[in-house]
C-alpha cells in the first residue's frame, strides 16, 4: 500500500511544480533596459539631425540617407554594421531616417526657393544664371519677363536649332520609305486598286529635294477600265514631317 501510495505521488502531477527559472527575469531585464537604450539612441539621432537640418539642410539630408542605406541594408539581409544587426532596431531606424530624408528635401526646396527669390530682387543676371541650371523651363519663362531682348534672341535660337534637327532627320529618312509611302496615293488614282503591284525598286530620278521633300519616280502594274493588266508609270512628290514621322503627297502624276 505504501508502495502504491508511493508511486501514486510520483505520477501526480500537482506533485511537480515547475519553477521559474533563475535566468527568466535577468532576460527580461535586459531586454527591457536594451530596448530603452535604442529608444534613447533613436531620440538622440533625430534631435541630432534635426539641429543639423536647421544648419545645414543638404547635409542633414545626405546623412539621413547613408542612415537610410544602412539600415536598409541591414533590415533585408540582417547583416551590416555591428551596431544595427538587429532587424527590430534597423527597422525603427530606417523609419526615422526616411522621415529625416523627406523632411530635409522640402526643407532644402523652401530654402533654395527663398534664396532665389531674394536674388531675383537683388542680382536678376545672377538669379537667371541660377535659374537656369536648376529648370531651363522655368528660366525661359523668367526670361521673357526680366530681359525681353535676350528673350527674343533665344526664341530665334530655339527656332534655328529645331529646324536644323528637322532637316538632319529628313535628310536621314529613307528614300525607299518615301516611295512606299507615295504608293497608297498612287493606288487611289486606279481604276482597281487592289490589282496594283509596284517593283520592289523605284525609278531613275527618286531622290532626297530638301526641306523634307521626296521625289519620287515608279512604276505599277494594274488592271484597267477592261479587266487587262497594263504597265503605268507615275512620279511626283511627298513630304516628311519628322515630329509625327507622317507622310504627305504634295503633287502626283499618274499615267496608265
Amino acid at each position: 500500500m505504501a508502495d502504491f501510495v508511493s508511486r501514486g505521488a510520483i505520477m501526480n502531477p500537482k506533485s511537480h511544480k515547475t519553477e521559474p527559472s533563475p535566468d527568466a527575469t535577468p532576460s527580461i531585464l535586459r531586454r527591457y533596459v536594451h530596448f530603452q537604450v535604442v529608444l534613447i539612441e533613436l531620440a538622440l539621432v533625430g534631435y541630432a539631425l534635426h539641429l543639423l537640418q536647421g544648419t545645414n539642410a543638404s547635409a542633414q539630408t545626405l546623412v539621413a540617407t547613408a542612415l537610410f542605406l544602412i539600415a536598409m541594408f541591414t533590415l533585408i539581409t540582417g547583416r551590416g554594421l555591428p551596431h544595427f544587426r538587429r532587424r527590430s532596431k534597423a527597422l525603427l531606424f530606417v523609419l526615422l531616417s526616411g522621415f529625416f530624408v523627406m523632411s530635409g528635401a522640402v526643407v532644402f526646396d523652401q530654402e533654395r526657393e527663398a534664396h532665389l527669390a531674394e536674388l531675383r530682387e537683388t542680382d536678376p543676371v545672377s538669379y537667371l544664371t541660377e535659374l537656369r541650371e536648376i529648370d531651363e523651363e522655368r528660366w525661359f519663362a523668367a526670361l521673357q519677363e526680366i530681359d525681353p531682348d535676350a528673350y527674343a534672341q533665344e526664341v530665334e535660337h530655339r527656332a534655328a536649332e529645331a529646324e536644323a534637327q528637322r532637316l538632319d532627320a529628313c535628310s536621314k529618312a529613307s528614300v525607299s520609305l518615301a516611295y512606299v509611302m507615295i504608293q497608297s496615293d498612287v493606288k487611289n488614282r486606279l481604276r482597281a486598286p487592289s490589282t496594283a503591284k509596284f517593283p520592289g525598286r523605284y525609278g531613275t530620278g527618286t531622290g532626297y529635294l530638301g526641306n523634307c521633300i521626296f521625289q519620287v519616280v515608279g512604276s505599277f502594274d494594274a488592271q484597267n477600265g477592261f479587266g487587262a493588266i497594263i504597265r503605268g508609270d507615275f512620279h511626283g512628290t511627298i513630304e516628311y514631317y519628322p515630329e509625327t514621322q507622317s507622310w504627305r503627297t504634295q503633287a502626283l502624276e499618274v499615267q496608265g
